[in-house]
């Protein structure tokens, strides 16, 4: 197919209507990653991130790959899709397509424009700052299995948007920036997700937009005050520890890394962060995923950390 051939892959495109021509053309057109600058228009907004998306996934910013990847996805129907790319632009697409009508209204981007599952929360509107946000959250998630393993494409997209709204606080001033993670960390302990996990995916954003010469605001004090309020009850040295023990007593661990979950869990409770390490530590012990004596090592371990905040 050529990639200009937009009129001949819409029309076979199953399922995607031909109110959304406009919406399409819209995600063509910045297959150039060239917008940058702050951005008003949802719609552009949605547009940039997908795309953004799209070539983290493909491993490519050429803009005739990323355009010829948008063509091809469009000829398939959201229920077959076959693969990540195709059902990032089908959503894409049609997210767009039901924002235009308020296109004229003035319509602030908010979270829902890059997750309709979101609320309405504010997200950074710099084109710029948002690529780097995007770029970071898959690194984040696909560097860490555990992610994929329990949260699915579901998780890989409240990973934009809360990226998305994380970059936003670049702005912000420190004890604003800093009270506002704390916030987001411990909700998201909350389900299963300790707050160690903040600290690494804050360390992959200002390293991202360092390397993009883009400010990193109070970020790494963020990142900092995180790491504070963990090492007292589970230094680094335990999290490390966990993960060996992990590799030497459990014959199938359901993810990775769980000797480092469970550690930092535990240091959660310890902490204060979280009242509970239950929705991690019922995830990796259930009979679905861990057999019984892996389980019980699992148990154990993450039982004598909350007691003493170390392995030995």
């Amino acid at each position: 197919m050529r990639p200009g051939d937009l009129g001949g892959a819409r029309g076979r495109a199953a399922g995607v209507d031909a109110t959304l021509d406009e919406a399409t053309a819209l995600v063509l057109q910045h297959c150039d990653r060239q917008a940058q600058g702050p951005e008003t228009d949802a719609t552009v907004v949605a547009a940039v991130v997908g795309i953004e998306r799209v070539a983290g996934i493909l491993g490519t910013t050429d803009a005739d790959t990323l355009r010829l990847a948008v063509l091809e996805a469009l000829e398939h129907d959201a229920d077959d899709a076959p693969g990540e790319v195709a059902r990032v632009v089908l959503e894409l697409v049609r997210t767009i397509g039901l924002a235009l009508p308020r296109r004229s209204s003035a319509w602030p981007a908010d979270a829902t424009v890059l997750n309709p599952e979101t609320g309405g929360h504010k997200i950074a509107t710099d084109l710029s700052m948002l690529r780097a946000a995007i770029r970071a959250a898959r690194t984040s998630y696909e560097g860490l299995p555990y992610y994929r393993d329990r949260y699915g494409d579901r998780g890989a997209r409240f990973s934009v948007s809360d990226s998305s709204w994380i970059v936003h606080l670049v702005a912000a001033p420190e004890a604003v920036a800093v009270q506002q993670v704390f916030w987001l960390a411990d909700m998201l302990a909350t389900r299963g997700m300790p707050t160690w996990l903040m600290e690494l995916h804050l360390d992959t954003m200002a390293e991202e937009l360092t390397s993009s010469d883009l400010p990193t605001g109070a970020l790494p004090h963020a990142v900092a005050a995180l790491a504070a309020r963990r090492r007292p009850q589970v230094p680094d040295v335990a999290l490390e520890r966990a993960e060996t023990l992990v590799a030497e007593r459990v014959d199938a661990p359901p993810t990775t890394p769980v000797g480092r979950l469970l550690a930092a869990a535990a240091a959660d409770v310890r902490s204060g962060a979280a009242r509970s390490s239950a929705p991690l530590v019922d995830w990796v012990a259930d009979p679905v995923r861990t057999s019984a004596e892996d389980a019980a090592v699992l148990r154990g371990l993450h039982d004598h950390l909350s007691r003493h905040g170390t392995t030995r």
